[in-house]
């Protein structure tokens, strides 16, 4: 961190479209410029200008069972936002305006690859304004009975995933990355969302999962996956869990210089746990102090 590192935005305006994976709704939107300290806002090109502004923090999370879906005092909301802002965080872009048509983000191929992708070729712009990371000084943890996440000082951006659903192949994983390792980046923005077959029936009734299928999600029935292609890492259910965790924690705004150690993560522990980060930083976001 001797050369500290400038806030940065997407070049150009891109476009993407495809279906929600939960609404099952065609949906588009434009990830867009934004200027320094802006951060990441979305607005709902469908509705009024008024009540379309949606800003990407932890106090807008209305739901994150099964996805992180945002809301606004007027009612409006965005849905399945944590593959794009993990594409974000992963490429490093501190300021954007998501324009959105539709209720979510669309799922694309169930991962932040084809999000990951457009930036890189479009590219990046600097800007003025310096990047403030969260520096990890002292440990903390959040914890939900067996499931946690906990930050501890590292010179470094280390993940450490351990997930266990000993009822289907997917088993018991444990995985470490390194955030400044392009490796590990690919691997990580390529990594799908999954489901166990026993689960749909039930998150249809609810009114979830409509738009998944088989292009957009893998699919595990007890000792087998019912996808055509294969997995794409052995470690791809890990992977994806990690993806979701870096795409929930960037609601605080910034990076995390640190190690984070998380156990059987989800979208509800993983948007505390964001919480918890700006709530410790206050309004230095430079350092997040906590006691032991």
């Amino acid at each position: 961190m001797s050369n500290p590192a400038r806030q940065r935005t997407v070049s150009s305006r891109l476009e993407f479209s495809g279906v929600g994976l939960h609404s099952g709704e065609e949906c588009r939107i434009n990830l867009c410029p934004a200027p320094q300290g802006e951060g990441v806002v979305f607005q709902r090109a469908d509705l009024p200008a008024a009540d379309a502004i949606i800003t990407a923090k932890p106090d807008s999370v209305v739901r994150a069972r099964h996805g992180t879906c945002l809301s606004n005092s007027a009612g409006a909301s965005v849905a399945t936002v944590e593959h794009l802002l993990a594409a974000l965080a992963l490429t490093g872009v501190d300021n954007a305006l998501i324009e959105v048509e539709g209720p979510e983000i669309p799922i694309m191929d169930g991962s932040a690859a084809a999000f990951v992708a457009a930036i890189a070729d479009a590219g990046v712009t600097q800007q003025a304004a310096l990047r403030e990371p969260f520096v990890i000084d002292a440990p903390f943890d959040i914890v939900d009975g067996d499931r946690s996440i906990r930050f501890e000082p590292f010179d470094g951006q280390r993940i450490e995933i351990e997930i266990d659903f000993g009822d289907c192949m997917i088993g018991h994983q444990i995985l470490s990355l390194d955030l400044g390792n392009p490796e590990d980046l690919v691997k990580l923005s390529a990594a799908r969302t999954f489901i166990r077959l026993s689960e749909v029936e039930a998150l249809r009734e609810a009114g979830l999962a409509r738009g998944g299928a088989l292009s957009n999600a893998i699919v595990v029935d007890g000792d087998q996956v019912l996808n055509d292609e294969p997995l794409r890492d052995p470690a791809e259910f890990a992977l994806h869990k990690a993806l979701d965790l870096v795409g929930d924690l960037y609601l605080a705004g910034a990076p995390v210089v640190g190690r984070i150690r998380a156990v059987k993560p989800g979208h509800e522990l993983n948007t505390r746990a964001a919480a918890a980060l700006m709530a410790r930083a206050g309004a230095d976001l430079g350092s997040v102090r906590a006691s032991a």
